[in-house]
């Protein structure tokens, strides 16, 4: 089964088109109207904040903002840069190459392995559906049990690793009774519609565009296995900028008013997503209506949660040691008069 060359230029379009956008969406039209504001050290000139955000395309943070028109007036400038997954989020924030970004489940609990100069300050919660373990249209694959000596695609380090993971420990099984092959998002596409794997998993958009272009099958997803929590993370070095924390809890709360206008307008919406990243529209809806990442309070539920995917890979033998979830996490941003 091979990928119709449009679906194939709508995978490198999603792969890319983000990047083009990169300063469309900065502070659109933000002058020095409330430029100043105050932090428990004092006030800071956001005027003169360049707030670097680390994107990809399943979570669109520019392309949410920009169709939204939540970042209109915003008195500090936004530099986006486009990456294919959460792990090398991770790692550019741990580099100090960004100040702030969105990720799955699982890239920050592979940071803080790596001791990465990384906090958790915020969660987001979906319903975890379009985390999937997907086959072929034709497959006899009916559930994880059956991947037993099957090779899957899944990025290393993603929160589709998780899922992956936590679904073949349900079904009694280990990463060692499949063969991993580690691709980006979409080199896993072409292998699984070539049949050079036969699984994958991923999540959504991918998830998506593999269901309706390409008639594959969900055989387990996040929402039974694991969550279906994304995490905001940011560098420690900007953690330690007073002018950054303020332009980093000002664009939490405009990104928060993105996505409940994007509830709201769920037509508008997945029209716009669907024109901006050249996927179709039918992939889009799916997307938007299992997907939409709703902020929410990081509770004593979502650690423990987030503790037993980390735990999970530590048995796994995925990265040495254990990782303590609670270490990681800076809650200065979780209320609005926090910090």
């Amino acid at each position: 089964m091979k990928p119709s060359r449009r679906v194939h230029w709508a995978l490198l379009a999603l792969l890319s088109v983000l990047t083009l956008l990169i300063g469309a969406c900065s502070s659109d039209d933000g002058g020095d109207e409330g430029s100043a504001s105050e932090t428990s050290t004092g006030p800071v000139d956001l005027s003169k904040v360049t707030l670097k955000v680390g994107d990809q395309k399943a979570i669109s943070i520019q392309v949410l903002l920009q169709a939204s028109g939540k970042l209109v007036g915003a008195p500090y400038k936004v530099e986006y840069s486009e990456f294919t997954a959460g792990p090398p989020l991770v790692e550019a924030a741990n580099a100090g190459g960004i100040d702030l970004a969105q990720v799955g489940n699982t890239p920050a609990i592979f940071g803080a392995a790596a001791k990465a100069k990384i906090k958790i300050i915020g969660a987001l919660e979906a319903t975890g559906k379009g985390d999937a373990i997907v086959v072929g249209k034709d497959s006899a694959l009916k559930s994880p049990a059956d991947l037993k000596g099957k090779k899957v695609a899944v990025t290393k380090g993603s929160s589709a690793n998780a899922n992956l993971l936590l679904h073949l420990k349900k079904a009694g099984l280990s990463l060692t009774d499949i063969t991993p092959v580690y691709l980006p998002p979409g080199d896993g596409y072409t292998a699984l519609t070539k049949g050079d794997v036969d699984a994958w998993a991923v999540w959504d958009p991918y998830t998506a565009i593999a269901e309706k272009e390409a008639g594959a099958k969900l055989i387990g997803a996040a929402d039974t296995a694991g969550n279906g929590y994304n995490f905001w993370i940011a560098s420690d070095k900007s953690l330690g900028d007073p002018a950054k924390k303020a332009a980093i809890r000002d664009f939490l709360k405009r990104y928060a008013e993105a996505t409940t206008w994007s509830e709201q307008n769920l037509d508008e919406w997945t029209k716009k997503y669907a024109q901006l990243t050249e996927i179709s529209e039918d992939a889009s809806r799916t997307t938007w209506t299992r997907s939409i990442k709703k902020p929410t309070p990081i509770t004593d539920r979502i650690v423990a949660s987030e503790q037993d995917i980390a735990d999970a890979f530590t048995d796994a033998k995925q990265f040495p040691g254990k990782v303590d979830v609670r270490s990681f996490i800076d809650d200065q941003f979780e209320g609005p008069s926090a910090g």
